[in-house]
């Protein structure tokens, strides 16, 4: 597994400039890769507002890579961000991007409980389905699906819009003379405990399908207000909801009454090769 810090240190802050053409204003978020900020784009008369993501600049981190890899693979694609550039400060390496609004976790976090209604939760669904299919008709697997990697458009045209983000931990497909090819070896633990499907906790490569059991995890949280597993034994719990009996499945999402008995088999049927076209009939 992939060593990486708690917290990077970036010695940055509102304020600052950076590459004489991006001041640093609110800063959004911090983790292993470093911090991301809002800033303010100047190039003569030109301004506009961005995100800009800072890490350190060392080979053996390369998620800021990753990130930008994608967004340049899905420049084409509605559900993601647009990159704007990339490049070296002092000892640090950034990416401006679009300037994206709250993630679905913050939006969730301002109701009590923290939950979604089932109408603001198909709207979700509906797109988190539509920006996995674009990901995965690239050729990538994301591998990390959980709420805080879906936000919201910042324009007033766009606040009802899902954007998918966060591509650090995002994987190749296999393919063999264009069909999928399940890896034989064994691999690292990738994602987030909570929303990890089964094979990531037994260290199985993940494909598509893992995506879209990740998901399927975050939306009954999100519409239930909890998951029914604890962190110390996870993967025993979700292997007993997930259980090839429906009745385990219907335990797991009882109080969802609105969903019907085929998005539950449909979710147990996933296999490595599947993909998500299979959702919409």
């Amino acid at each position: 597994m992939d060593i990486l810090p708690l917290c990077a240190e970036v010695p940055f802050k509102a304020g600052d400039i950076i590459k004489q053409t991006y001041q640093l204003q609110q800063q959004l978020g911090t983790g292993a890769y470093g911090v991301i900020f809002s800033a303010l784009y100047t190039n003569g008369a030109t301004t506009k507002h961005v995100a800009i993501k800072i890490e350190k600049n060392l080979p053996q981190f390369t998620l800021q890579a990753n990130e930008v890899f994608i967004m340049k693979a899905m420049e084409n694609c509605k559900h993601f961000a647009k990159f704007y550039q990339c490049g070296t400060h002092e000892d640090y390496k950034f990416v401006a991007m679009e300037l994206l609004g709250p993630s679905l976790i913050q939006l969730a976090n301002r109701h009590h409980p923290c939950r979604l209604n089932l109408h603001d939760l198909i709207k979700f669904g509906i797109q988190a389905v539509e920006s996995l299919k674009e990901l995965h008709k690239a050729g990538f697997v994301h591998r990390d699906v959980k709420p805080d990697n879906f936000v919201i458009g910042n324009q007033q045209n766009t606040t009802g819009f899902i954007y998918l983000i966060d591509f650090g931990l995002f994987k190749k497909i296999n393919k063999e003379n264009g069909v999928i090819v399940k890896p034989l070896q064994p691999s690292s633990f990738r994602g987030t405990l909570r929303y990890a499907s089964p094979n990531a906790h037994k260290r199985i490569e993940l494909g598509r399908s893992d995506d879209i059991i990740s998901l399927f995890y975050l939306m009954i949280e999100l519409f239930i207000g909890k998951l029914p597993w604890s962190s110390d034994i996870v993967l025993q719990q979700k292997l007993i909801y997930r259980g090839g009996e429906l009745t385990c499945l219907n335990h797991l999402i009882g109080k969802m009454k609105q969903m019907n008995k085929d998005t539950l088999q449909f979710k147990n049927s996933l296999k490595f090769q599947s993909k998500e076209g299979k959702i919409r009939k």
